[in-house]
């Protein structure tokens, strides 16, 4: 209830500030959709522009680059100025004659090879004192209450860039290794990356994306190993405003894909999407869990570039539904087949001056071929389904520093999906629940490269079995408490 009150506010605070955006708006300052950077990293034409009276508004609220922004110190206002400026009044006006950051590469070359990355690492700690390894537990990645490097990334590319006409090809191709990299891997059999770990199984590394990619006219299709284009999160650091993770990310939607999709930009405001894959977060063994599903979608865009509704959806042969989550199938017939349905819904408003409002909700159902009577009172096991909601609100002070809320409800009614410590085994209708999670946090981004992001996250759960509401801090083979909290700090340096 307390979550369901919170959503209702910020969607009407998010009403309210519509009208007055629209009312207020001298020079449009456009919302970038972060689900769809995977096109290149540091793109410049991705960052939103400022009007003469506001800072930098940048991907979900954050700070962005700031580059062509330097503070006269005389009326307030922000004027354009090429080259590099270090913030707002942060310092310098050093200009640099390659990029607009600085990078690994300067200047461009022959190839027309663009290539960078970052490192990012924090730690998070939890109120009840559990330092295991899962001590965070149901918090999705960053469960390890202990200081970690999260990511270390490369990023290689030759981006298809026709301008819109006639033909072009690219590539594009993510290396990283972490904590974050286990999670990040694609399931589904070795041969790929799903063995590269080490240290217990803490750290790992991945190849989150390589694919092919091919322009012409208006369509791009890529051809490979990519990243989702569902929901709103991502798995690259510094495309997130947050430290930690959504529920609904983590557990309710695909991180990648191997397979195609198309891209098809049909005006200035309206943008298509469609393409098959080998199911979820699985590699390049096609045909080895009998996955095959659509993947599609469509993003609008407002003519003021203020506001950008995205709708997406999987569905299809999801496969053998054990390779992908060890909780979603039942009873003997482990490796069951099945099919699934996903959506995700994602709207983002920009309101008035340095506000964002970010709504979305996910729906997932798994149809499975699992024979296996229900047990006496549990649900059907042949079936399973998530759902949520998720609010996310943004202040940007200025282009250093952002602070934002993120208030989520996210449902496992048929404990399909979460239990990050496994320790209900069997007895897996112990994991029905109810999760919420409030998590507040800032950015401090005092130049191009770096970005500090502090948080403080309430987590709280509401069994749907009788006695079974302690779903956090991990022990003696059992979860000993119904909330979790947790304050965690990572920092990201980009090159």
């Amino acid at each position: 209830m307390r979550l369901i009150k919170i959503s209702f506010a910020f969607a009407i605070v998010g009403l309210v500030g519509t009208g007055n955006a629209f009312a207020q708006a001298q020079v449009p300052t456009p919302v970038d959709q972060t689900s769809f950077n995977y096109d290149s990293y540091y793109a410049t034409e991705a960052v939103a522009q400022p009007r003469e009276d506001e800072g930098p508004l940048g991907p979900s609220g954050p700070p962005v680059d700031v580059m062509d922004n330097d503070y006269s110190g005389e009326d307030g206002r922000y004027a354009p100025m090429p080259g590099l400026n270090w913030g707002v009044d942060c310092g310098c006006s050093e200009e640099l004659d390659c990029g607009p950051m600085s990078t690994l590469q300067c200047c461009e070359n022959c190839w027309g090879l663009n290539y960078g990355g970052w490192l990012s690492g924090g730690f998070t700690a939890n109120n009840w004192g559990n330092t295991t390894m899962l001590g965070n537990s149901q918090l999705p990645l960053n469960n390890d209450p202990h200081l970690n490097l999260n990511q270390a990334w490369v990023w290689f590319e030759r981006e298809a860039d026709n301008g819109g006409c006639g033909y072009d090809w690219g590539y594009h191709v993510d290396v990283m290794a972490g904590v974050d990299g286990p999670d990040t891997q694609a399931f589904g059999g070795p041969g790929w990356d799903s063995t590269w770990q080490w240290g217990n199984g803490g750290y790992g590394a991945a190849i989150p994306q390589a694919y092919l990619s091919v322009a012409y006219d208006d369509f791009t299709v890529i051809l490979g190993h990519f990243y989702t284009i569902m929901g709103y999160e991502v798995i690259p650091a510094p495309y997130n405003f947050f430290y930690s993770h959504a529920y609904t990310f983590a557990y309710g939607e695909p991180f990648t894909h191997t397979g195609f999709l198309a891209e098809w930009s049909y005006s200035d405001q309206l943008t298509l999407y469609a393409g098959w894959t080998d199911g979820w977060d699985e590699g390049f063994q096609f045909g080895a869990n009998h996955s095959s599903t659509y993947l599609g979608g469509v993003n609008w865009n407002s003519a003021d570039e203020r506001t950008s509704v995205t709708w997406t959806c999987n569905t299809g042969d999801w496969g053998k539904g054990a390779n992908i989550h060890p909780n979603q199938t039942t009873g003997p017939t482990t490796m069951s087949e099945g099919r699934i349905y996903a959506q995700s819904f994602v709207v983002q408003q920009q309101i008035a001056s340095n506000w964002t409002y970010v709504f979305q909700t996910d729906y997932g159902y798994n149809t499975t071929q699992d024979t296996t009577p229900a047990a006496p009172g549990n649900p059907n096991p042949e079936d399973t389904q998530w759902y949520g909601v998720n609010n996310y609100l943004f202040y940007n002070f200025n282009c250093c520093w952002a602070a934002g809320i993120r208030a989520e409800w996210f449902s496992d009614p048929n404990a399909a999906r979460v239990d990050r410590a496994g320790l209900n085994g069997a007895n897996r209708f112990a994991d029905r629940a109810n999760y919420y999670e409030i998590t507040a946090g800032a950015n401090w981004r005092p130049n191009n490269n770096f970005r500090l992001r502090p948080e403080v996250r309430y987590d709280w759960a509401s069994g749907m079995t009788q006695g079974t509401g302690q779903r956090f801090d991990p022990s003696g083979g059992a979860y000993d408490h119904a909330d979790l909290w947790t304050f965690g700090i990572d920092a990201i340096w980009m090159f």
